[in-house]
């Protein structure tokens, strides 16, 4: 491939590149406090800022966040700049009762027992513990904004653990995540991973929905799952569940069922999902008259752009200096590279994994 553009376009690449720093450096500055300070901030820390100042919670909020992530938003104009135009709109005080009215925790009782190496239990954010509620918001020029969220109360959900260790729940960043996919799903659905059955629960509540079928690996989960859980469902009656690997079956089973539409969980985060997400597209593809979703795909196609930007940049960056091959792709536009790290370029990218 060879990037030739003008020296306008060539200026707004430039600026591109800026905004992907920024979004990587936003990123890595929010995980790591998410993930390693995430209780740092109180509730008493923030009612002091909101009092003293007559600022709503979630302003305090991300003044408190940025100041615990080193950043300096009176004296530093390019943090206040980034102060502005990521934690702003990036922090979110959420409702409650916006999830304890949630049809599935409403409904699904979780009994306090052990299960082999599994234990139901419940879990809790403390008041002002930062987490991740949602995918990343995309704006018009690819800056990308994460979505952190925190309660002023303690809030309790449900989970499983292994050993232990969390492995399985229901919050607030699951149920956000999938709500685009509980609202395309219709006919026969086919789910490639189980959890704790939230997506086929909420799914098989649907009228447009005739069937869950849902894929899962690992036979302890299927047995918790239907010894606990699903004899709670009220349309129980719609869920069938085939112990197997997901890839297997999308590449022998799941083009001669007929399935209307299919959404696949089977990874943890981005981390992991990535590799997995590109290897499902890749089988899905072969298969016709059935839509496609995937959990946290904002987040999976936000870390593919940033990899397939990079290799673009160095393209640009190398002004052309191999000749052309003959029907090598020549990008004459900016506007063209922006087609291709847009979310629906990236879905059409054609990646073996």
């Amino acid at each position: 491939m060879i990037i030739s553009l003008n020296n306008f376009d060539s200026k707004r690449v430039e600026q591109l590149d800026d905004i992907m720093k920024n979004n990587g450096a936003i990123f890595d500055v929010l995980a790591d406090y998410v993930n390693n300070n995430e209780k740092f901030i109180t509730k008493e820390m923030l009612m002091q800022i909101v009092n003293d100042y007559e600022m709503n919670p979630s302003m305090a909020f991300a003044m408190l966040i940025s100041s615990a992530c080193g950043m300096e938003i009176y004296s530093n104009p390019i943090h206040k700049e980034l102060f502005h135009n990521y934690f702003v709109p990036a922090i979110k005080e959420l409702n409650p009762s916006d999830y304890n009215q949630d049809p599935y925790l409403k409904t699904i009782k979780f009994p306090d027992k052990l299960y082999k190496n599994w234990k139901f239990t419940t879990t809790t954010y403390s008041p002002c513990e930062a987490f991740i509620y949602n995918d990343p918001y995309q704006k018009s020029d690819f800056t990308e904004i994460p979505q952190i969220g925190f309660f002023m109360e303690e809030f309790k959900f449900p989970a499983v653990l292994e050993n232990g260790r969390e492995w399985m729940s229901v919050k607030p960043n699951e149920i956000e995540t999938m709500q685009i996919p509980i609202e395309n799903a219709h006919g026969k659905v086919l789910a490639y991973g189980l959890g704790l059955g939230y997506f086929a629960f909420m799914a098989s509540q649907k009228r447009s929905v005739e069937s869950v079928t849902i894929v899962e690996k690992n036979p302890e989960i299927i047995d918790l799952f239907t010894s606990e859980l699903l004899p709670q469902f009220p349309n129980a009656q719609k869920i069938n569940i085939i112990n197997t690997d997901a890839f297997e079956y999308a590449e022998k089973s799941a083009p001669n069922e007929n399935y209307d539409y299919t959404f696949s969980d089977i990874w943890h985060d981005t981390g992991d999902g990535l590799s997995m997400y590109l290897k499902l597209k890749r089988l899905n593809s072969k298969i016709a008259n059935c839509e496609f979703d995937y959990w946290i795909e904002k987040s999976l196609l936000s870390s593919l752009r940033y990899t397939v930007f990079g290799q673009l940049y160095k393209i640009f960056k190398s002004k052309g200096s191999s000749p052309a091959q003959p029907g090598e792709k020549i990008v004459k536009t900016y506007q063209e590279l922006v087609n291709m790290i847009s979310d629906n370029g990236l879905k059409n990218l054609k990646i073996n994994a």
